[in-house]
């Protein structure tokens, strides 16, 4: 009989330069073989208003350029090589933003989003 386990993995991204990110994005939300029901063919799903608006939101958003260029099929192979034990679910990842400027600043609201008191009250680190 199996028996699931659910691990729950979160990690902060430092965005470091925003244009080179939507860039990427970019050349690769272009690349992409998107499509839809409405439009089957790739160049209609991109000239669609609803590729525009998508393209868009990669265009301006950080949060939304992140999302697109990380592999989330890749989450998956974490478990490779653990014995007796593979991936089985795999849920819609999210990423949202995190208030402040500095490190520490975001290391705090994720601690407190997140419920984590004592992620609050590390001392600062050396970066």
């Amino acid at each position: 009989m199996a028996k699931f386990m659910l691990i729950k993995i979160s990690f902060m991204a430092e965005i470091t330069d925003a244009g080179a990110l939507r860039e990427a994005a970019l050349q690769k939300f272009d690349a992409d073989d998107t499509t839809s029901d409405d439009h089957p063919e790739t160049a209609d799903w991109h000239a669609s208003e609803e590729g525009q608006e998508d393209r868009r939101k990669v265009a301006t958003q950080d949060k939304t350029a992140l999302w697109y260029l990380v592999d989330w099929a890749k989450v998956r192979g974490l478990l490779d090589g653990v014995p007796g034990a593979k991936a089985s679910n795999l849920s819609i990842p999210r990423v949202d933003e995190l208030e402040g400027t500095t490190q520490r600043e975001a290391r705090d609201a994720w601690g407190k989003r997140e419920g984590i008191p004592w992620l609050v009250d590390l001392p600062e680190s050396a970066d």
